[in-house]
């Protein structure tokens, strides 16, 4: 096998071992102090040998975390391994082997793998695993002709001070105003001291909490960040004793935790939890947890000691209420266009480009913000794409194509899969299909209820067979899809929302052509309205303003020509229609037009947010507000 081998130079003693090993048993080994590569370039180096590689083997230490070009290789060899696995799943390319000590909860990504401990007195076995692994991997690796080469690394020169902003990550500042609403919660003595991180997959959740452990706010206090997706987290995540024991690092009794880390916290000064993959935590033992931080809060605070926990899940059922102590939700949103805007004169800034016109910066703008949603993943992507294009024929975003490029593989591989669709991840392919096939038929709405889904499964038969393939009743996929990880959260309505880029997202991903989206939204209008017409009270006004959307997103495909007359009529019509129910009629439609007015994706539809509409938002407030007037 050609196998990469991934260290930092503090470890050049180990690494010359293995590499002496796995090339007496036939491995080639790519090792970056070979005498060979003396007088080469090492970024296009590790390029090329990455390509051409059939494993990538880290020597996991606390070296190796802290160097720069460790974190690089990491990168290159997770994308090439997301690669080597649409080929066959099964497949095996990252290896680690533990060469020094690591704390538990430290290991970042590389915790995930199944590692071989070389820290041990016992190397020689250690070793002889570590030829049985690629003499077992060598049989199975998979034919790599025809994957795609990696994506070129941006610093030089071989050094552990990273380049500009990390070698490539972007700085989004409204993440900033996220993290400073948590830290000025943590640090003010009156302040929130308990608070969950809430958002669908590829967010930001793990980025969030790795950048408040790291804020120089803490630097006085013991930060300790754990990740339940690690498989070595696995016991904590049912049993709330080796739950406390894996945040604090210390044995505990069972039922006498909260007491020894509140003694623990007091001896040594504040203490902050970072939980991420709350999501894997039984019931029973995120109760059992609030119930423990609870009492070890108040230990602390009656010392006026300072303890403080924040959880990051892709579902908030588990944080709300007020068992043990109350939590602060902080759900994390898609970037907006001013972020993504930044975003970009941050690269150009980079890529040393003259000052970009404002006008047709702008431009740039929409397009990167429509085929990414302000998704940061899709984004990333879509900078590096920028990047080596070099800015060229950006109107190339506007096409299926690029769609098609960035956000299918997205929603594949991190939305539609059974990790993010069924609790625990279990395969249940039948149960998969119709929590996908909901998803199809929901993603025109930009809220539902269990009516939208009976609509459907009377009127669609690919939806209706899905169902019933599945064995499950129509209230079995409601409760199906509240577990799943896509909602909108916090849940503030008795209706259910898709969060809002994931919807966009997936609306585009299932239908594909104008024509289809323009049906998709004028049968949306058409139910809305049937379904509206069984509300009462001010869930009316609601149901007014999602029929102007569906209405005024079709329009806009179709007929941008006609939108001003027929929203205007549909907007006076719909006004009429509605009925006094516990609040006046004047109420009602007053309550209406405030909606519609702070509604961005309407102002948008209408084509006000874009400069186009000339100032049809505000005529349509009019005509709900007074139906009778001129």
């Amino acid at each position: 096998m050609k196998i990469f081998l991934s260290y930092a130079e503090e470890d050049r003693e180990i690494a010359g071992v293995i590499v002496g090993r796995l090339r007496v048993e036939g491995h080639e080994l790519f090792n970056w102090l070979d005498p060979a590569q003396r007088g080469k370039q090492i970024a296009p180096s590790i390029e090329e040998n990455m390509s051409a590689a059939d494993a990538y083997l880290a020597l996991l230490s606390p070296s190796c975390l802290k160097s720069y070009w460790c974190r690089q290789e990491r990168g290159i060899a997770l994308r090439r391994e997301e690669a080597i696995k649409r080929l066959d799943p099964n497949a095996s390319f990252i290896h680690v082997v533990v060469v020094a000590a690591v704390a538990r909860g430290e290991e970042g990504i590389l915790g995930n793998y199944d590692a071989i401990i070389m820290t041990s007195e016992d190397r020689e076995a250690a070793l002889r695993g570590l030829v049985a692994r690629f003499g077992k991997a060598a049989s199975q690796a998979p034919s790599l002709a025809a994957l795609p080469n990696v994506p070129p690394l941006a610093p030089s020169s071989h050094s552990d001070t990273p380049a500009s902003g990390e070698g490539s990550e972007p700085k989004f500042r409204n993440r900033d105003e996220e993290l400073r609403k948590v830290l000025n919660g943590l640090t003010n003595t009156a302040g929130s001291h308990f608070w969950y991180v809430v958002a669908p997959p590829q967010l930001g959740k793990t980025w969030f909490l790795q950048h408040v452990r790291d804020h120089d706010d803490l630097s006085g206090w013991t930060v300790k960040l754990a990740d339940l997706r690690e498989p070595s987290s696995e016991a904590a995540r049912s049993d709330v004793t080796a739950l406390l024991e894996l945040l604090f690092g210390q044995t505990l009794l069972p039922g006498g935790e909260a007491l020894r880390i509140a003694q623990g916290v007091l001896a040594n000064g504040p203490h902050l939890w970072l939980l991420d993959g709350a999501e894997l935590l039984t019931r029973t033992t995120a109760t059992d947890l609030r119930a423990r931080l609870g009492d070890i809060h108040r230990y602390v605070a009656e010392q006026d000691g300072r303890f403080a926990f924040m959880a990051a899940s892709r579902r908030d059922d588990d944080w709300k209420g007020v068992v043990g102590t109350r939590f602060n939700p902080l759900p994390l949103t898609e970037f907006t266009i001013e972020v993504v805007q930044r975003a970009l004169h941050d690269l150009a800034a980079e890529m040393g480009r003259k000052p970009i016109p404002p006008g047709r910066m702008w431009d740039h703008t929409v397009r990167v913000h429509r085929v990414t949603e302000g998704l940061p993943a899709l984004l990333v992507q879509c900078l590096q794409w920028i990047r080596d294009e070099q800015w060229l024929e950006m109107r190339r975003l506007e096409g299926q194509q690029q769609f098609e490029r960035f956000a299918v593989p997205y929603v594949r591989q991190h939305l539609l899969t059974p990790a993010i669709l069924l609790p625990d991840g279990r395969q249940e392919d039948g149960k998969l299909a119709a929590l996908i096939q909901a998803y199809r038929v929901l993603a025109p709405y930009r809220l539902f209820t269990q009516s939208h889904l009976r609509n459907y499964q009377e009127n669609d038969s690919d939806f209706r067979a899905a169902l019933e393939s599945a064995g499950w009743a129509l209230e079995d996929l409601w409760q199906g899809i509240k577990d799943t990880a896509l909602l909108k959260r916090p849940v503030t309505d008795v209706w259910k929302e898709i969060h809002p880029p994931i919807r966009r997202l997936l609306y585009r991903y299932f239908y594909r052509t104008d024509d289809q989206r323009i049906e998709a939204q004028f049968e949306a209008r058409k139910f809305v309205e049937t379904w509206s017409a069984g509300l009462a009270g001010i869930e009316q006004a609601v149901g007014l303003v999602e029929c102007l959307w569906h209405e005024a997103a079709a329009l806009r495909m179709r007929e941008p020509s006609r939108m001003r007359d027929r929203l205007t009529e549909s907007a006076r019509a719909l006004s009429r229609g509605l009925l006094a129910s516990g609040v006046s009629l004047s109420e009602l439609r007053e309550y209406a037009g405030e909606r519609m007015r702070s509604d961005g994706e309407l102002e948008d539809a209408v084509g006000d947010g874009d400069g186009d509409g000339d100032g049809l938002l505000s005529r349509l407030v009019e005509m709900v507000k007074d139906p009778e007037g001129p």
